[in-house]
């Protein structure tokens, strides 16, 4: 599989995480940095600037949340994260916003073979071929929501091979985004570090789905 073209656009080397670290945090990478100063924000509102088409990459401070998220919008509004990680799951806290919104997640699988998963709240039928797997995602609640991706589980149904470790995660418009991270297992939000707990849990609503083959689908969480 040839590389993306978005990953062309990192200078710095994909961050690999060390051994002993059960939950890697992507947004933010941890709680001191500003997300405006951040190598990947400072990227993505680049690519948004390219086209006059009206995309845009912005940092503002969320009402319901009362914390800075990055808001996503048009179609170059995205955020790319390029890591070297082993962890299962994928977690995003995040908001749709009424509109269309894609996650495109690039793994490598134990045949040492690239696999995208390409999540679309566009689509209503799943596909699969050698490197891509397009997914409907159905986001049922118009609230602030965690998203966990279970990347073995996804793997092991779509390629009947084990998850080795993620490479890449787009996230497209049109949405906001508050935390991203990998994980070991699945913690509550009191055993995560301060930097990526939910600012509102009781705020947490919702559920997202997924569908491989049109028959079996399997919930999130």
């Amino acid at each position: 599989m040839s590389a993306d073209p978005m990953m062309l656009q990192f200078t710095q080397a994909p961050p690999t995480m060390q051994s002993n670290e059960k939950v890697w945090g992507l947004l933010p990478e941890n709680g001191e940095d500003e997300i405006e100063d951040m190598h990947f924000f400072l990227v993505a509102q680049q690519e948004a600037q390219v086209v006059n088409d009206g995309s845009e990459v912005q940092v503002l401070d969320d009402a319901q949340l009362n914390c800075p998220v990055v808001e996503l919008l048009g179609p170059r509004g995205a955020l790319t994260f390029a890591c070297n990680v082993p962890h299962r799951y994928l977690g995003i806290h995040m908001r749709h916003l009424h509109k269309f919104l894609t996650i495109e997640v690039d793994v490598v699988d134990s045949s040492k073979k690239y696999r995208k998963f390409h999540l679309s709240t566009r689509r209503s039928i799943a596909t699969v071929t050698d490197e891509v797997c397009e997914m409907p995602m159905m986001m049922q609640s118009d609230d602030w929501q965690l998203v966990m991706l279970d990347l073995q589980d996804m793997c092991a149904r779509a390629y009947g091979t084990d998850y080795e470790s993620m490479a890449q995660v787009k996230i497209n418009a049109t949405c906001r985004v508050a935390k991203v991270y990998m994980a070991d297992a699945l913690y509550s939000d009191a055993e995560m570090p301060a930097h990526l707990r939910a600012v509102k849990p009781e705020k947490i609503a919702g559920k997202m789905e997924y569908n491989l083959d049109g028959a079996v689908a399997g919930r999130i969480f």
